[in-house]
């Protein structure tokens, strides 16, 4: 089994579902998401994000959290983990496109 540290990172350039990352499928990969960090780089606005993760390999999202609000010039920080199993997508939709980056800390295991 080996272990590699790995980190995902995008600047949401549209207020849709943007997916950050996805697990591996092959070989038979599992992640742990040790954290996942949005900041706002707006200096004036407000931006809410909404994190998502599917459960069934990259049809079904589940929220991780809803309408979360990002401050101006702040960042927000989701530190407990999450698990994805190979093919399973982490997403983020924010309210407005262009204020948001997002990036996480990410543990593969094969």
């Amino acid at each position: 089994m080996a272990n590699t540290f790995s980190n995902a990172g995008i600047a949401l350039t549209t207020t849709g579902r943007t997916t950050v990352y996805t697990c591996p499928s092959s070989p038979t990969t599992t992640a742990i998401l040790h954290a996942i960090y949005i900041s706002n780089v707006d200096g004036t606005n407000s931006v809410n994000a909404t994190v998502e993760a599917t459960v069934d390999g990259g049809t079904t999202y589940r929220k991780i959290g809803y309408l979360l609000p990002v401050p101006p010039n702040s960042t927000l920080i989701l530190d407990k983990p999450v698990n994805l199993e190979g093919g399973d997508i982490l997403a983020v939709t924010a309210s407005v496109a262009n204020d948001l980056e997002v990036f996480c800390s990410i543990l593969e295991v094969t």
